[in-house]
């Protein structure tokens, strides 16, 4: 696996998607919960693609892990996006918004107990196993699906091609492999294509079938 020093790099990315009129944020960095100055820039990547903070509505969140949802509360301590109405999470996550740090969009938070549209072209489904209320969101358009995945896959480099691979901290190893393998047998369809947390950028790929596990081809530019 390729390191960064003597480091595993581990990508941490966010999904921006809209149909123009319409939009959700899937997932939203860790802030500055990790105190890393390598984390926690969705902020100035939203700026850099003139999408103002103050238009986000919704927030799709695929669990509960600091990473993922820490995003929605700014360093200074105010609220991320000032119009947030929806935050989606699996049920079994909920209780992240129980801490301190996220308390105040507590009221805002929409359990998710099964597959159920969060608009007319997202889907939220739930994939336990990394964690209980890890959701995977299928966003489909004209042009096909893309599933967006949390930490399905952490290690792209080896989980692809060895995914019965599990990580340490799956909750549950056996029902996070059960997950992977039922979301990369769907993968392979036609016009299936997979944004991943911890994918490498633009974190964005196709996937195929090989003799003994799958492909991971990344699209650059991201399909619009």
């Amino acid at each position: 696996m390729p390191l960064a020093g003597d480091n595993l790099r581990l990508s941490v990315n966010a999904f921006f998607v809209t149909d123009g009129t319409r939009s959700v944020l899937i997932d939203t960095g860790a802030s500055n919960a990790w105190h890393d100055p390598t984390m926690g820039l969705i902020y100035d990547a939203l700026d850099e693609a003139g999408i103002d903070r103050a238009h986000v509505t919704d927030v799709a969140i695929t669990h509960n892990h600091e990473d993922h949802v820490s995003g929605l509360i700014a360093p200074d301590g105010s609220e991320a996006f000032p119009e947030l109405e929806r935050v989606w999470i699996g049920a079994g996550d909920t209780s992240v918004f129980t801490a301190q740090r996220l308390e105040p969009i507590r009221d805002r938070v929409v359990p998710v107990t099964e597959k159920v549209a969060i608009n007319d072209w997202t889907t939220a489904i739930p994939t336990p196993g990394h964690t209980p209320g890890h959701t995977v969101y299928d966003v489909r358009s004209g042009t096909g699906h893309l599933l967006v995945w949390g930490d399905t896959v952490h290690v792209p480099t080896l989980q692809f091609d060895q995914p019965n691979v599990s990580w340490e901290l799956d909750g549950n190893q056996s029902q996070a492999r059960a997950a992977r393998a039922a979301l990369l047998e769907q993968l392979t369809q036609p016009h299936h294509f997979v944004a991943g947390a911890h994918l490498d950028s633009p974190g964005i790929a196709r996937v195929t079938p090989t003799s003994d596990g799958y492909a991971l081809e990344y699209l650059a530019p991201p399909i619009g």
